[in-house]
């Protein structure tokens, strides 16, 4: 349980964030959707996105292994999906 519940605070801290990484037009173009095994999992809506994201990856690692030292963050993995994921569909 304890897993479940640091992996979801990771998430939402990512999530909180990223918009942070990206310029104005696409602040809202990345979402963290999983954490798991060290590796936190970012969807991307565009390759736009990714682009304005690309080097900011140890950023966000160094940050998000300040707010949790506990965890053993260790990669980001992005991907590129137009699809609403799951939790826009509630």
């Amino acid at each position: 349980m304890l897993k479940s519940v640091n992996a979801s605070m990771i998430v939402e801290a990512a999530n909180k964030m990223l918009p942070t990484y990206l310029p104005g037009d696409r602040r809202n173009d990345a979402k963290a959707i999983s954490y798991k095994n060290g590796i936190l999992r970012i969807q991307l809506r565009s390759s736009a996105a990714r682009f304005s994201f690309k080097g900011h990856e140890e950023d966000l690692l160094k940050k998000l292994g300040e707010e949790f030292p506990g965890s053993s963050i260790k990669k980001v993995s992005t991907f590129i999906s137009k699809n609403p994921i799951r939790y826009e569909f509630s």
